[in-house]
């Protein structure tokens, strides 16, 4: 199967454009809850971003991975590239770390904390790029991964919920 291209939605340099582009992010990211709430601000998830850069035909690269592990820490950096899609140039550059001597991350196991340097790396990469049209979008500039050490806010349940508490009789069988 051959992936096809098309020209990008938006223009990365036409100012209506990327403002068109915002209005669409904040209704999408809310739509689809492609961020998290922490300390009372919204801040966008890797694939929110993916969207944003995906509209603007540019595509994150993961280009290299590093293990920089020890006998007390599995650590792993990651580097992404975001480049054009179109004519390949190099629009950006993300570099992020990942350890499960992070508190969140403690109990993970050595994939888990690769796949998430490389996360952390799209982020940041589109981050540099693109924090300006988030923050238009009414969103934080910092990609949602990379507040790691800050507690996500629980989502209100919706409506009353109702407990019910149900009684189990054991029953013996019989031959």
């Amino acid at each position: 199967m051959e992936l096809q291209t098309t020209s990008p939605s938006y223009e990365l340099i036409n100012k209506d454009s990327m403002l068109k582009l915002s209005t669409e992010l904040s209704k999408l990211i809310k739509e689809k809850g492609l961020s998290s709430n922490i300390q009372g601000k919204q801040f966008v998830n890797v694939e929110g971003w993916q969207f944003a850069g995906a509209s603007l035909g540019l595509m994150p690269i993961i280009t290299s991975t590093q293990d920089l592990s020890n006998e007390t820490a599995i650590k792993y950096m990651a580097t992404c590239e975001v480049r054009n899609i179109t004519t390949g140039q190099l629009v950006a550059t993300g570099i992020a770390l990942c350890s499960n001597a992070e508190k969140t991350k403690r109990y993970f196991d050595e994939y888990a904390i690769l796949s998430m340097a490389q996360t952390r790396a799209i982020g940041k990469a589109y981050r540099n790029l693109l924090a300006w049209l988030m923050k238009a979008a009414g969103f934080e500039a910092t990609p949602a991964e990379e507040m790691d050490f800050a507690k996500e806010e629980a989502k209100k349940p919706e409506g009353t919920a109702k407990i019910i508490e149900l009684e189990v009789e054991e029953v013996a069988e019989v031959d």
